[in-house]
């Protein structure tokens, strides 16, 4: 056997400790190096993050003071629409009662408004004297053709064909045959009474005149009524 000497040995062995050495601080370069990388990124990524992201926005501009006011006023309630919308309604409502009622013929005059109706006066002269086929008897017109109710109470009796002469009344109207006899003796329907009870209620309540006193005397029954001769009855 051929004996090697100490020297090469020693040579062999220090070159098996230099490989073995050598993995280990390749090692370690690259777990530092790896360990670098991390340690570059961390600290570079907010950086890159804060340059990337956009400025925050402006705060906006305080409104004015018109509309800041507005906006602070208080509201109206929600329970005030409906009051509004029936104010128009109340309104109306409330005028009406304010209004004066007419005027409500009582006694001789109620009377003398009922024959009035029945009789068919309303036919020609309108429910409230106002005119129509025949004359009306409002604002005093009727007394302009009838100064006296005498005259007046024998026109009702005879009528236009039992009246005498070609015109009638203060005014000389001419006569055309239309205005019919209510007297019951020229074939009408109204009594004595009756027909003065319609002519005053004509003269007063329709035309607006003042009460005649002989007339209010024959509708209370303490004078006796005119016949077609305005002469007294009974």
């Amino acid at each position: 056997m051929t004996e090697i000497p100490e020297h090469l040995l020693a040579r062999s062995r220090a070159r098996r400790s230099e490989a073995a050495q050598a993995p280990a601080a390749g090692g370690e370069v690259e777990v530092a190096a790896g360990a670098a990388t991390p340690a570059t990124a961390t600290e570079r990524t907010p950086a890159t993050q804060a340059a990337a992201a956009p400025p925050p926005p402006p705060p906006p501009p305080p409104d004015p003071p018109h509309v800041r006011a507005y906006k602070e006023r208080p509201k109206i309630p929600y329970w005030v629409m409906p009051v509004l919308l029936l104010l128009p309604v109340w309104g109306f409502i409330y005028a009406n009662t304010m209004t004066t009622p007419t005027a409500t013929a009582e006694g001789p005059l109620a009377q003398g408004a009922a024959l009035y109706q029945s009789a068919g006066c309303v036919a020609c002269h309108g429910s409230n004297g106002e005119g129509g086929v025949g004359p009306s008897f409002q604002d005093g017109a009727v007394l302009k053709t009838w100064p006296s109710f005498k005259d007046h109470i024998r026109w009702v009796h005879l009528g236009s064909a039992g009246w005498p002469g070609n015109t009638y009344g203060a005014t000389n109207k001419p006569k055309k045959g239309g205005m019919p006899a209510f007297g019951t003796a020229n074939g009408g329907s109204l009594t004595d009474l009756e027909i003065a009870l319609v002519v005053r209620y004509e003269r007063e309540v329709l035309a607006g005149g003042p009460p005649e006193e002989e007339l209010v005397a024959i509708t209370e029954g303490t004078e006796p009524p005119l016949n077609a001769e305005g002469k007294a009855s009974g």
